[in-house]
């Protein structure tokens, strides 16, 4: 491979990792800017959106490109491609090692394990019920709700690979579990329990990381993410309010 192909290829990679796993567009071009400015051999222009990622040579004409396809959230992996980077921008390694520790980021970085995010996803779900006024009797209840809103959300989503359809389904399991605990006694404050359980399924850091693409310019990305984030929000929306009119 020459190296005006690897730098291609590098720099679409450690893009496409970052877009992946969350990252902002305006973030993504620094990163592959810093990639091939530092190799001091080409012109280079870097073009990102929210799902496509394109890097050119300008001196010679030529232009790549490469698809952001499963967007989620890692930070791990954004912390990884950033550290290379900057290691080959110091100097501290080479075009064909970065590349090789980029896919090394790419196929072994590890997810979460569902259960840790289940329970996070409970922590999260009681912690807001009481913000807004819950009371202590209904946070096991929040907690396991919460807990299982989230697993149906996620695992919805691995089976079918459809967007807002997995959303949709875990906040109406949501509401309807809650309105039951509601009717049996169980818990004491409706509105807090159900606000709280749906609150890890709120897509708030793509409302921040398009809102802050806007900010700097990059009107598409932003705009994009923002609908995405409005359409989830929408469906949760509909399966509660889908809830509260047939049971309540």
């Amino acid at each position: 491979m020459d190296n005006k192909n690897l730098l291609l290829k590098t720099t679409l990679l450690a893009g496409r990792i970052m877009m992946e796993s969350g990252s902002e567009a305006y973030r993504v071009e620094d990163t592959m800017q810093r990639i091939a400015k530092n190799s001091k051999k080409f012109d280079t222009e870097s073009y990102v959106t929210a799902t496509g990622i394109f890097m050119s040579i300008n001196d010679e004409s030529t232009s790549q490109m490469t698809q952001a396809r499963n967007r989620s959230i890692n930070l791990e992996k954004i912390d990884a491609t950033n550290r290379y980077s900057r290691m080959y921008a110091e100097g501290k390694i080479s075009l064909i090692y970065l590349y090789k520790a980029l896919q090394s980021v790419d196929l072994q970085t590890p997810e979460f394990n569902k259960y840790y995010r289940m329970l996070a996803a409970g922590l999260a779900s009681l912690s807001l019920m009481l913000l807004l006024g819950g009371t202590y009797s209904d946070v096991l209840t929040a907690f396991i709700i919460g807990s299982l809103g989230y697993f149906t959300s996620n695992r919805i989503y691995v089976r079918t690979e459809m967007k807002f359809i997995n959303d949709l389904i875990a906040s109406f399991l949501i509401s309807i579990t809650s309105v039951l605990c509601y009717r049996m006694g169980i818990v004491a404050n409706l509105d807090s329990l159900i606000i709280g359980c749906i609150m890890p399924l709120v897509p708030g850091l793509a409302i921040t990381s398009g809102m802050r693409d806007l900010f700097e310019g990059h009107l598409l990305t932003g705009i994009v993410r923002l609908v995405e984030a409005i359409l989830i929000s929408t469906v949760i929306g509909i399966g509660i309010a889908m809830t509260l009119q047939w049971f309540s």
